[in-house]
């Protein structure tokens, strides 16, 4: 079977799969600012132990109301047909582009756009909504270009003395300079936060070099006492559109070996 005709029966296959989730809109909690609420998808789990907060990558843009095809194995965490179904997601949707140029300063454009007050304030405005909705602790996922938004809030965070809203980060495919500074953020002596890597073994995103990042992970290990999991994907498939928005950076075909090799690590995580 070709790649393409596998990759179409594959697609077909995963939107057959059809998840419970509710639309959810965030009141702006700036009121001076006048600005619409944040529109969120919640899936919620059975006897859920924590919350997954993704940020999306990309343009930080939502499609198919938070049912794409990336974030399913996540979301499946919430659904005990496919897992334990001990795990609430949420997807937060920007109300704007977190990514308006895709020339040789489209890494700048994206850091000077997902450091904006107004991301900020959002991504926060979420994490108290569903502090108090579900009384969970929160795991803040961000993937690609979401791994900046995560690297971001962290820095916001400490410096507002606010760590505690959240009790562990994931963090996918990201760029090499969010992968750096984030292991920076995680290995100050005052954090001790758990945090898991996803990095495919064939990624061929240009902005992701696996051996520098394992690399930038494993030092984390090394210094942390907390728990650091580093998970590499293996399998899926290849895709000739750009490497940074398919393919192995989406983890095309592996979305099972996502889910079997994430939920273990995540159960390890003691939360208080």
């Amino acid at each position: 079977m070709n790649k393409i005709l596998f990759f179409f029966l594959f697609f077909l296959n995963l939107h057959n799969i059809c998840l419970s989730s509710e639309q959810i809109q965030i009141e702006y909690s700036d009121k001076s600012a006048n600005q619409p609420a944040t529109t969120t998808y919640y899936f919620k789990g059975t006897n859920s132990k924590a919350l997954i907060l993704f940020l999306p990558g990309g343009d930080g843009i939502m499609y198919s109301n938070g049912t794409d095809l990336f974030s399913l194995p996540f979301r499946l965490l919430t659904d005990k047909n496919f897992s334990q179904g001990k795990y609430d997601f949420a997807s937060i949707n920007s109300n704007k582009s977190l990514q308006t140029r895709k020339d040789r300063d489209w890494l700048n454009n994206v850091y000077q756009l997902r450091s904006e007050k107004d991301h900020i304030l959002r991504v926060e405005d979420a994490i108290n909504y569903y502090k108090s909705k579900t009384k969970l602790p929160i795991i803040l996922f961000g993937h690609s270009n979401g791994g900046v938004s995560v690297e971001i809030l962290l820095n916001h965070l400490i410096k507002e003395n606010k760590i505690n809203l959240i009790s562990g980060i994931i963090v996918s495919e990201t760029n090499d300079t969010a992968a750096r500074e984030i292991r920076t953020i995680l290995t100050k002596p005052e954090i001790n936060l758990p945090s898991i890597f996803l990095i495919h073994k064939k990624t061929r995103c240009s902005s992701v070099n696996y051996n520098y990042q394992i690399g930038q992970f494993e030092k984390i290990a090394e210094e942390k006492k907390t728990l650091v999991s580093i998970i590499t994907i293996e399998g899926g498939i290849d895709s000739p559109n750009d490497p940074c928005y398919s393919g192995y950076h989406m983890y095309y075909g592996a979305d099972k070996e996502v889910l079997q090799k994430i939920e273990p690590e995540l159960s390890k995580i003691k939360f208080k």
